[in-house]
């Protein structure tokens, strides 16, 4: 049953790692790839700031109203940004405009599936009746897990490409995200520990089908290379 127990993100946030240790490797191996390969790059950049904006969106049209409060304007408005700064860069690596077409992403399909599907999965777990703002911060909290992760594993990467591009401020927001849908979930009510630990769960399945397509994405890249 949900309740007003405090939610520990760095727990969860190491129990997250712990169940995600298997596919760090192959996470490393695939940014390495893409990162030394150039133009692949910037087909990656311009997925993560899709996905980034895709998550934007379904903040806007789940929570604008009257009940927008200044918490979720500024993660809305911070999401927003990490798109603009993934496309930013990205364009900055394929030195022309981008647009979100599949020609200039990497592995398209794969990544607006797994978006469509971690939402459609949230909201059935949560079920038919459950309160919009628990759909968003349960949602929410499970992408950020995931960004954190991924966004650490490839900041480690780039840095040791000696690239000038640094994820640091991106991560910073990212982790107090975190903090704040904890937060939120413990004010309206709503914590439940196991079904965030299940909501990740589900979440690892969907993750490794878009490693797998980002994989075989990089391999093709290379190969045309």
């Amino acid at each position: 049953m949900p309740s007003t127990t405090r939610l520990q993100p760095r727990a969860m946030r190491s129990e997250f790692e712990s169940a995600n240790a298997a596919l760090v490797g192959r996470a490393e191996v695939m940014l390495e790839r893409y990162v030394a390969l150039g133009a692949p790059h910037a087909r990656l950049l311009n997925t993560l700031s899709m996905l980034e904006h895709i998550g934007s969106r379904k903040i806007m049209a789940t929570q604008s109203g009257r009940g927008l409060d200044q918490p979720t304007l500024k993660h809305l408005a911070e999401e927003t940004r990490h798109a603009f700064f993934f496309k930013r860069h990205a364009e900055g690596v394929a030195r022309r405009s981008l647009d979100y077409s599949a020609e200039v992403l990497a592995a398209p399909a794969a990544a607006r599936m797994y978006f469509q599907r971690l939402d459609a999965g949230t909201a059935k777990a949560l079920g038919r009746t459950a309160n919009q703002r628990a759909a968003y911060l349960y949602m929410s909290m499970v992408v950020e897990f995931r960004a954190v992760w991924l966004y650490r594993i490839y900041h480690a990467v780039l840095e040791r490409s000696r690239s000038p591009l640094s994820l640091r401020g991106v991560l910073a927001e990212e982790e107090g995200h975190l903090e704040e849908m904890a937060g939120a979930l413990v004010t309206i009510g709503a914590s439940d520990p196991a079904l965030i630990e299940r909501l990740c769960g589900a979440e690892r399945k969907l993750f490794e089908r878009l490693l797998i397509a980002l994989e075989r994405s990089v391999e093709e890249f290379a190969l045309a290379a």
